[in-house]
């Protein structure tokens, strides 16, 4: 069973949102998130005082952090230096539980060996907002990322055709036992925020106050969905309501 800080992704839909410096923990704190994705390439400023202090007043929160520093290529809010990123991993790894670093970046070995040296989750990621490509090389992307040695392997793909979807999830399903999350992104590939944690992927993506992903849903909406479709998912919350009762 893998885990990303104290969470198991066992099977039971995780919800992770991503946050820059601009969110409080008090929007956070009560809204039964499991996962928390800092977004660096989303801070208003990237000082390294400014980026430390973030992400331990983060950790106030008790939920397990993802580090991102998403490049521009790949759904990033702003072009930062490959130099730049390769420190902002260095200095904060031992502040978080797992790392997500993209695939084609030239600093992926550099920051797969980091995250293996202090015992980080190391999430490998790979995206492409025009379209869903063919089986065959989902599955070269899916092998390349594990070779780097991803513990999760993340993939998101444009959706333009409903087949699109569909194909997306028969992949999840073929390969769920190698720790994956899929997501299609876009209008169509909505369904998949709700639907492909059942084929197999490991976490789904949503946002409080604006979302980070084309096509993800808002949170209020995404769990009570999952609530009504995953009984599972509906029985771990009223378990972490009885929990935050009895405290």
């Amino acid at each position: 069973m893998i885990k990303v800080g104290n969470i198991a992704l066992n099977g039971i839909p995780r919800v992770a949102i991503a946050v820059s410096d601009r969110e409080s923990n008090g929007s956070i704190e009560s809204r039964n998130i499991d996962i928390i994705e800092i977004r660096i390439d989303q801070f208003s400023q990237l000082d390294d005082a400014h980026i430390k202090d973030n992400i331990i007043d983060r950790k106030a929160l008790n939920l397990p952090l993802i580090l991102t520093v998403r490049s521009k290529k790949e759904g990033g809010e702003r072009y930062i230096s490959d130099t730049r990123k390769l420190k902002i991993f260095e200095d904060n790894i031992p502040l978080v539980d797992a790392v997500d670093i993209e695939l084609r970046s030239s600093i992926v070995s550099q920051v797969v060996h980091l995250a293996k040296k202090n015992k980080k989750l190391v999430v490998i990621s790979w995206h492409d907002f025009k379209s869903t490509p063919n089986n065959k090389i989902l599955a070269g992307i899916l092998s390349a990322a594990r070779g780097k040695g991803a513990g999760v392997v993340k993939i998101a793909a444009k959706a333009n055709r409903a087949i699109d979807v569909n194909q997306l999830m028969e992949f999840t399903q073929k390969n769920r036992s190698k720790n994956i999350v899929v997501i299609a992104l876009g209008s169509i590939g909505a369904i998949s925020r709700l639907s492909f944690p059942m084929a197999g992927s490991l976490i789904t993506y949503s946002y409080i106050a604006a979302p980070s992903g084309v096509g993800q849903i808002p949170l209020d909406i995404l769990q009570e969905q999952l609530r009504l479709f995953y009984p599972r998912y509906n029985q771990y919350l009223i378990n972490k309501s009885a929990v935050v009762e009895d405290a």
